[in-house]
């Protein structure tokens, strides 16, 4: 049987990990003095309690190849396929790539070209063709088929740790901050783009929701509501997109401490895909 690995950045619900059989690698959070395993040291709960509470500084690196090897090994299987979070933010592709190199079986590296449960889906979907007996070969391809068809669109509550992170310049940061933007970002095809910039937290959620309702149109739907200590609102922007869309899978997925680093509490977004 082929094998799925996939990065902590996926956001992936530890229940439906184990249920699929994916192994995820952590990346880790280097968070005042300390240093974590993404996902399983340091919960997202006190995490960003923390950031709240203490404003603590928090950065985040790859895992390194002998990770992803030691992954790769504890599958128990000579093929694997392993779906990793863009490379065009991230240098985990490269590093999974290098663990292949290592492995002595066959490893398929994917990227994703995206984060979150928009990549976790990548990886989702891979693991229900190997568990129906799919080949390694058709395993990556469905990885490699889905990746560019997954969206993600979501507002941040403030820019402040975008700056911090360096995903966005001081200026432009402290123009959204004077102005109190809420910006709505759509990610896909390794970037994220800014979709809307309006004044408001209600307006923004909104907007996520009518840019995903755009995007599904009438076609059945997998979504994920993700969100950084935010759950009243995700748990109301999945029951919109439920009333109004065919949405054949749902979910409520806290994003986890390596992706919360960078944008902060208050992330609300859907993440999905059509079939």
């Amino acid at each position: 049987m082929v094998a799925v690995v996939a990065d902590s950045a996926a956001n992936l619900p530890q229940a439906l990990a184990k249920d699929l059989g994916i192994e995820v690698v952590p990346m880790y959070l280097q968070f005042g003095h300390a240093v974590y395993r993404d996902g399983v040291d340091l919960t997202p709960t006190d995490f960003y309690r923390r950031l709240l509470q203490h404003r603590e500084s928090a950065s985040t690196s790859t895992p390194s190849p002998g990770d992803f090897l030691e992954a790769y090994h504890r599958t128990g299987q000579e093929e694997i396929v392993c779906v990793t979070v863009a490379s065009a933010m991230s240098a985990s592709h490269q590093q999974a790539v290098v663990a292949a190199d290592r492995f002595d079986g066959q490893v398929e590296v994917v990227d994703s070209t995206t984060a979150s449960m928009a990549e976790g889906f990548v990886a989702v979907e891979a693991a229900r063709l190997a568990a129906a007996g799919g080949s390694l070969a058709e395993v990556a391809h469905r990885a490699r088929e889905l990746a560019p068809r997954t969206r993600l669109f979501a507002t941040v509550e403030t820019f402040e740790f975008l700056r911090k992170s360096g995903r966005v310049n001081k200026l432009q940061a402290y123009a959204a901050t004077m102005l109190d933007v809420k910006p709505v970002f759509r990610f896909v095809a390794g970037e994220a783009t800014a979709v809307a910039r309006p004044r408001t937290r209600q307006r923004a959620l909104a907007r996520v929701l009518d840019e995903a309702l755009g995007e599904i149109a009438s076609r059945a739907a997998h979504v994920a509501a993700v969100h950084a200590a935010a759950p009243e609102d995700a748990a109301v922007l999945i029951e919109r997109i439920v009333d109004q869309a065919n949405v054949v899978e749902r979910m409520i997925v806290e994003v986890t401490p390596v992706i919360g680093a960078h944008v902060g509490p208050g992330l609300v977004g859907a993440a999905f895909f059509c079939e």
